[in-house]
Formats: C-alpha cells, sequence, structure tokens
C-alpha cells in the first residue's frame, strides 16, 4: 500500500486531487493523509481519509507525521502566496514557501521517502514569453516572487533528487479554474462568475486583451493519476489546455449565462504575465490527456459555484 502525505489538500486542486482519487484507487492501494492549515467544510465530503490540521513549516509536526505513517510518497500542493501581491512579501514568501519545503526535503530524507510531486506554476515560472508556446525547456525568468520562489523550490527538488535519490515528478500548471474554488485572490474564471451570481462588479486589470491557457481542475487531477499511476518520475512537465484564451473572450461567454453581468477595467498589474499558453506535447506522449471542452468546463464550474454560493 502507498502511503502518501498531501500537504495543502484543504486547497482547490487538493480537493479536487482527493475526488478523483476516491473514484479511481481501490481503497486498499492507497492510505491518504492530509495535512492543512485549515479544515475547509468540503473535507467532510471524504470521511476515508486522515485530516492532520498543522503547517508543513512544523518541523516537530512533520517528524511525527512521519515517524507514525512511514508515508512512501508526498503529493506537495501547498501554496500561501499568489503572484499579485507575492513581490510585495518578498520575506513571507520566503519563510512561507520555501523554506518549508527544503525542511520538508530533509525529513523525506531522514525518514527514507523517496519520492515528491510538486506543484509548480507554467504562468509564473516561465515569466514573459510573448505569444509562443512554452515548452519544458524553454528560458524561465519569472517577474513576480512567487513564480522565482517556484523555480527555487523546483531546483532544490532536483538537487535533492541528485544528492540524496529522491524521486520526484515536478508539473508546471496552467490557470486552474473548475470545483472546490474558494479563493478571492487567485482564479480569474470561478471569482468572476461568483461575482456575476452575486450581482457584484468584476475589475479586470488591463484591457482584457491578455491571453492565457485555462484547464479545467479535473482534468489536472486526472492529468496527475495517470503519471503517477504510470510511475513516471524525474522529470518535469507541463499540464494546460495547449492553447489560449483572451480574457474577453471568457467574459463574454460568462455574460452569455449570466447576462447582468458587470465588468470594471483598471490598469493592468506590473506581476501580472499578459500571455501565456503551454506546450503539452510532452504530457500527450506519456498519457492519454483527454481535455474537457472549454465551453462544457465553463458551464460546469458555473452550476457549481451557482449550487455553492
Amino acid at each position: 500500500m502507498e502511503k502518501i502525505l498531501l500537504i495543502g489538500g484543504a486547497g482547490f486542486l487538493g480537493l479536487n486531487w482527493i475526488q478523483f482519487l476516491e473514484k479511481q484507487a481501490p481503497k486498499n492501494e492507497v492510505s491518504l493523509t492530509v495535512l492543512s492549515r485549515h479544515h475547509h467544510p468540503d473535507l467532510e465530503r471524504f470521511p476515508e481519509i486522515t485530516w492532520v490540521k498543522g503547517d508543513y513549516g512544523d518541523r516537530g509536526l512533520l517528524e511525527n507525521l512521519f515517524q507514525k505513517e512511514k508515508f512512501t510518497q508526498v503529493f506537495h500542493f501547498a501554496s500561501t502566496i499568489v503572484p499579485a501581491t507575492s513581490t510585495q512579501n518578498v520575506s513571507e514568501d520566503l519563510e512561507a514557501n520555501l523554506k518549508p519545503t527544503i525542511q520538508l526535503l530533509e525529513v523525506m530524507k531522514q525518514f527514507d521517502c523517496r519520492f515528491l510531486l510538486y506543484l509548480s506554476s507554467g504562468g509564473a515560472v516561465y515569466g514573459n514569453a510573448g505569444l509562443e508556446a512554452l515548452h519544458e525547456n524553454h528560458a524561465c525568468r519569472p517577474i513576480s516572487s512567487y513564480g522565482i520562489i517556484k523555480l527555487a523550490v523546483e531546483h532544490f527538488i532536483q538537487l535533492y533528487s541528485k544528492i540524496h535519490q529522491i524521486d520526484y515528478l515536478i508539473l508546471r500548471l496552467s490557470n486552474p479554474f473548475g470545483y472546490f474554488h474558494h479563493s478571492d485572490q487567485q482564479g480569474v474564471i470561478n471569482i468572476a462568475l461568483r461575482k456575476a451570481l452575486r450581482g457584484e462588479t468584476f475589475t479586470v486589470w488591463g484591457d482584457g486583451s491578455q491571453t492565457k491557457d485555462y484547464i479545467f481542475a479535473e482534468d489536472i487531477a486526472k492529468a496527475i493519476f495517470q503519471l503517477w499511476q504510470a510511475g513516471h518520475k524525474n522529470d518535469t512537465i507541463n499540464i494546460g489546455y495547449g492553447s489560449a484564451i483572451s480574457l474577453l473572450s471568457i467574459l463574454e461567454k460568462i455574460k452569455s449565462l449570466i447576462p447582468s453581468f458587470q465588468v470594471a477595467f483598471k490598469e493592468a498589474k506590473p506581476t501580472d504575465v499578459p500571455h501565456v499558453y503551454l506546450d503539452v506535447h510532452k504530457l500527450e506522449s506519456l498519457i492519454s490527456f483527454e481535455r474537457t471542452p472549454f465551453d462544457e468546463a465553463l458551464e460546469r464550474t458555473w452550476k457549481w459555484e451557482k449550487s455553492n454560493l
């Protein structure tokens, strides 16, 4: 049996992963422990999961958990900073995300846990690269502390793999949307839908011409599951839709669902990457990667947001 520690499992992507895993993995093959700073009511949908409240930056807590549970793998989904505010809080970003991850690697080494799956950010680590599709070997020039820290974490994971033989899988995600989203800071599609449903005005930073790669969170969970089941390791892989859509186009689609939707425009933020989409040929060569059509995913997200008002 694989004994997995999921860090950040009460978050948006963590809950999507748990839901997919619950549907796919036989109960006697996986034991999942979720470590999260906050308990979210959505966790109660998954009574089979062991939930531990705490911060993975607490070494004593980590050591006690590893000692008790004998984890064989760690899935690291946690991130406490968003790109828009990260550069205003560089020290906090270091303390909350980089240092705890290095400490996690140390504890994994200490307890002979030999696999780490890490969710990085395709949009943030590549930086402002223009309109071209971004493949995994593209130069990384992040323009926010968030992206710099994500990239630094990637390098430390690779360092520990080389020196201490900890296998890894780094997944660079495009912009996710879908079920279990609750943030009011990051995740433009869910936030826009929520504001539209509440009759609130949605603020666009810039003129709306920015184009991004958006992917349904359930598709991310499925891709993670397929890569993990295939035993793929020691690699960095993009997970995205593989094409871009403008924010204005998305807002028009939302307006067709909710005609009363109102939008206001403000000056773009300097840490926002205006154009990004990920080359997913590598992913497609490794698994049978099926994407939910964008309009279908948007409608399913709208219905989820509507049911959770």
